[in-house]
């Protein structure tokens, strides 16, 4: 007896999709210390007086960033019969960035061991101050960002050129990125966070929605 095909539709890739931004936007409510470029001291004392939020964040941080990579593959498939370069190119710059955020969120550990509970140490405040001034902290943070900068220009061109998803949703990705930069007051980063994750859900419908579905082998009886 044969069995009909089955569709076989990636809903945890697109559950990746709105679960990042989702965790990106609480991300930016828990943490409540400053951005990691800030005086070195200054950004110590506020995890040491901090520690279990910033414990919290980290991990809100990490899926964060490493959503990125499910998004990245779900560009590639969703562009690849109206923009298959496009596609490819704006996939993997996200993907690449959701690596680097990986990277970078390995460092968040190690800070919390710089920022002990009864106070930060002259030799932490130095050794965090290295970091900062390392080629290590350029060559990872600066392209991550300029990985998603660039990957999400190429995604919102190909959406406005050929219409694959609503156009609207290329601008919501491109004003949320924005808004959600940590450059604005605490609200607007929130409600940025949440305007990119408005963008993305279309490209989650429409990865299931273009899903193919996958014939089962026949079983005798």
């Amino acid at each position: 007896m044969s069995t009909s095909p089955t569709p076989r539709r990636p809903f945890l890739l697109a559950a990746a999709i709105a679960v990042g931004p989702l965790a990106g936007a609480v991300w930016h409510l828990v943490e409540n210390v400053g951005l990691p470029r800030i005086d070195a001291a200054v950004y110590l004392a506020q995890v040491a007086a901090n520690r279990d939020t910033y414990a919290l964040s980290t991990v809100l941080y990490m899926i964060f960033v490493a959503c990125f990579i499910p998004i990245g593959l779900a560009v590639m498939r969703v562009l690849h019969g109206r923009a298959p370069l496009a596609g490819t190119i704006s996939g993997l710059l996200f993907a690449l960035a959701g690596a680097l955020g990986l990277v970078v969120s390995g460092m968040r550990p190690v800070v919390l061991g710089l920022a002990p509970e009864g106070g930060v140490a002259a030799e932490a405040i130095a050794a965090y101050q290295r970091y900062q001034a390392s080629p290590w902290f350029d060559w990872v943070m600066l392209p991550m960002l300029a990985s998603v900068v660039i990957g999400l220009v190429v995604l919102a061109a190909a959406i406005l050129r050929t219409g694959v998803l609503p156009r609207w949703s290329a601008v919501l990705l491109v004003v949320g990125f924005i808004l959600s930069s940590g450059e604005f007051p605490l609200a607007v980063t929130i409600v940025g966070g949440l305007v990119q994750l408005a963008g993305f859900i279309p490209l989650a419908g429409r990865l299931v929605a273009i899903a193919e579905p996958e014939a089962e082998p026949a079983a005798l009886v």
